[in-house]
């Protein structure tokens, strides 16, 4: 009896990932449904307005730290505008004409992208194995994106992954004083107004309201951006930014097996080649050794 609290734990912060995973490649399935009754940056606008004011409305519930959202709010404006507006804006845009798989995949090597830019710009260290998952990773991504893909489409892909992974190392370098939920409230500001300004200048925008639309929208909105984001905040604070990243070793054969399923989307020998190569990659750079004690 005494033990059971403990595997309970331990049976959470196992299956934690997974479910972060599926949550999180779930949300390209309903992006692809959303998107034959929307234009994808109101999409993303209407998407990212609703879950702004929802974490607005839950941090007024609690005792928020208002001093640090003035001290660092530019910067999580910024950071929003890449993660939440650059990266979502662009990869619904791709997924319009291009199908679920591939924009999971280049999504699922942003954890490489990003430690091998805190490399670079923040002085962390690589061992041998991560730098060999960054090529895996790479190679995988290549892979499994199809050769005949339009180079407007490989563009949209690439802005994604800036966003991505841009965001991220824009975060941790000036917004990692802010508590997560008063940060992330920020970050969707300065992801909808983005997207807002987006709409208006770059496409004509067109909405007809479908149960399907508002279904994939409500999916999104509150059971992605709320749930699944307080899922990897609470995975974050408590088992640490190795096993939190950790989700999205999944995401990408997650992705294509619920492609597959709910859309009928086919999955080609070298695509499957392409996941296998970018998951194995992924793991590889987010294997870090115990730290090894002051002598």
């Amino acid at each position: 009896m005494n033990g059971s609290p403990d595997r309970s734990l331990r049976s959470i912060a196992v299956l934690a990932p997974f479910l972060f995973a599926l949550l999180w490649a779930s949300s390209y399935i309903g992006a692809k449904v959303g998107l034959r009754d929307i234009s994808p940056y109101l999409f993303v606008a209407i998407r990212l307005t609703i879950a702004a004011l929802a974490a607005l409305a839950l941090l007024r519930a609690m005792t928020p730290d208002w001093d640090a959202v003035r001290r660092r709010w530019p910067h999580l404006l910024i950071s929003g505008a890449l993660v939440h507006s650059l990266a979502l804006a662009t990869a619904h845009d791709a997924l319009v004409t291009f199908t679920a798989t591939p924009v999971a995949l280049v999504h699922a090597f942003h954890p490489t992208v990003t430690a091998m830019f805190s490399v670079l710009l923040l002085g962390e260290r690589f061992r041998w194995w991560q730098w060999l998952g960054v090529t895996l990773g790479l190679g995988g991504v290549l892979l499994g994106i199809p050769h005949t893909i339009e180079p407007g489409i490989a563009v949209l892909l690439a802005l994604s992954l800036i966003g991505l992974s841009g965001g991220t190392l824009y975060y941790k370098q000036f917004c990692a004083d802010v508590p997560p939920f008063e940060a992330t409230m920020m970050q969707l500001c300065g992801g909808a107004l983005l997207s807002i300004v987006a709409t208006v200048l770059l496409e004509q925008p067109h909405l007809s309201w479908t149960p399907g639309l508002a279904g994939a929208m409500a999916w999104n909105t509150l059971v992605m951006s709320v749930f699944g984001m307080a899922l990897y905040n609470m995975m974050l604070e408590r088992y640490g930014a190795g096993q939190a990243a950790s989700g999205f070793f999944v995401v990408p054969g997650a992705a294509a097996l619920m492609a597959w399923a709910l859309l009928a989307e086919q999955i080609s020998p070298l695509t499957l080649v392409g996941l296998s190569a970018a998951t194995l990659g992924v793991v590889l750079v987010w294997c870090h050794p115990r730290p090894a004690t002051a002598r």
